[in-house]
Parts: structure tokens; sequence; C-alpha cells
């Protein structure tokens, strides 16, 4: 939904307007712990569940990159264990599926108050952003020349006549992903975000071109999914929107050149980090 109706809603207001959140975070980098119980509290966890929903996140994680690091080390020599714990707690369903990393994270980042949405998920966005920027970014190059985003809901391609605010995705119009965006090169991976049966794969696809890089993720993904993961607030304009085929919209966009979050205003060494 949040690359739906949310990220259809007209919130012009960048991450960089709440830097005064993540100030302390600069001198003192919230644990992997504290980011989750924090994003789990504000979600409204039971007390009781949450130690155990945080375990069970971090215990994954760490199973996980116990088995990659070294194949990961090597790719990207500047990221150390904690950073790609961080990176895989990411990719991880939780127990309750609602109280998933990824779901909250990117729920609280198109809420309809963002600097409270923002507020409830700092610590694990501000840890997320500064581990991923250890990766070296990837761009789609002559063999994978695009990267795909599926989604299950069928975006709007009319002016909705009950709220002429939100923006159609037609030819022209510019639009924006507030969340992090998960791609993918593979163009048959990303289908299966459109459900599992192949007469039942209904929704959206987007093939991102133009000045689009993300993370490849993949090595550090729980489910071993070939993921490209875009950071927040990538501006795009709609270059092709096509009705749907077979219960698939197809949307062809161009990535534009947009502001990282978080960057201008930090400082060294914190989540600036890039190559």
């Amino acid at each position: 939904n949040f690359y739906a109706n949310e990220e259809e809603r007209e919130k012009e207001e960048s991450l960089n307007k709440y830097w005064d959140i993540f100030v302390d975070y600069v001198m003192e980098s919230p644990n992997l712990s504290d980011a989750l119980n924090q994003m789990f509290t504000s979600a409204g966890v039971n007390s009781n569940d949450i130690d155990d929903l945080v375990k069970d996140i971090i215990s994954k994680s760490e199973e996980k990159i116990g088995k990659t690091f070294k194949e990961i080390k090597m790719k990207y020599p500047n990221i150390n264990e904690d950073d790609a714990i961080i990176i895989c707690s990411y990719t991880c369903e939780s127990k309750n599926p609602n109280f998933s990393p990824y779901r909250l994270l990117n729920t609280n980042m198109v809420s309809k108050n963002r600097k409270h949405g923002v507020q409830n998920i700092s610590k694990y966005l501000f840890i997320l952003l500064k581990s991923l920027r250890k990766l070296k970014r990837y761009y789609p190059d002559s063999k994978n020349k695009y990267l795909y985003r599926c989604i299950r809901h069928k975006v709007n391609l009319l002016i909705d006549p009950k709220d002429k605010t939100l923006v159609p995705y037609i030819e022209g119009n510019t639009k924006t992903f507030w969340g992090f965006t998960s791609t993918s090169p593979n163009i048959k991976m990303s289908y299966s975000f459109l459900g599992k049966q192949e007469e039942m794969k209904s929704g959206t696809r987007f093939t991102l071109a133009g000045n689009v890089w993300g993370y490849d993720i993949t090595l550090f993904n729980y489910y071993d999914e070939e993921e490209v993961l875009l950071e927040p607030e990538r501006k795009f304009i709609i270059d092709e929107a096509k009705p749907e085929v077979n219960e698939i919209i197809d949307i062809r966009c161009e990535i534009l050149e947009t502001p990282l979050v978080l960057f201008e205003n930090s400082e060294p060494d914190s989540i600036t980090i890039r190559y």
C-alpha cells in the first residue's frame, strides 16, 4: 500500500527537515536491539512480547550473516559484521508479519504525520542508512539495463473524482518513492511479489531507468532474494503508463537526480559514507 495510496499524498517535507531528531545519534549511534525496541514499542507491541520479537529478528539475522559474511567481506571490505546484521534484519519477517522491520519502517515513513512517523523509527532508520552507505552502489549495466519493482496494488491511472489532489500515474507526471524501495535486476524474481501462483498474479510492475542506483543486498537477504534496495525519497517521472494486461499494469519511469536524505547536514563518518 505504501507505494500506492499513501505514496500519493502531498508530502513535500523531506527527512532532512527533521535533522534535529537524528543529531544525538551522530555522536552515539544506537544499536540494533535499541532500534528494534523503539520501533516495536511505537507500533503498540505488547511490552511482554517485545523482547521475544527483538531476539527473534536478531537471531535470524546473525544466523544468515554467519553463513555469508566471508563472501560479503570479500565484496564489501568496508562492512563489518554488525552492519551486515543490521542490513539483514531489514529483510527478515517477524513472527507477526505486521511487525516486520521493513513494513514498520516504511509505513511510518509515509504516515500522514510524517514527523511523528519518523520519530517512531528514527533509530532504525539511522543505523540502516549508516550501514547501507558502506556498500558500493549498484548501477544497472549493459546486461541488466533496468531495475524492476512489482507490487500487488494496481496504481491509479486516472484522476480520482473523489480526490483530485491525488496525482495519477500518467505520462509526464512526477512522483516520489517516499520509503525504501525494494527492486531487482531480475524481472522474473520481481514477479514473485505479485503472487505465488501464476494465474493469480495481479498488480503493478515498475521498470526503473535513468539515474537509478541502489545497494545490492542479495548476500544480506534472509530469503536469498536477488534484491537491490533504493534509498528513500527517490523522485521519478513517468515515461509510459500502460493499462493492465493480464491483470498487471506496466509503469515505465525514469529516476531523477534527487538529494540524499540525512546527508548534507550530517557529520563525517556518521552516515555520509559514499562511493
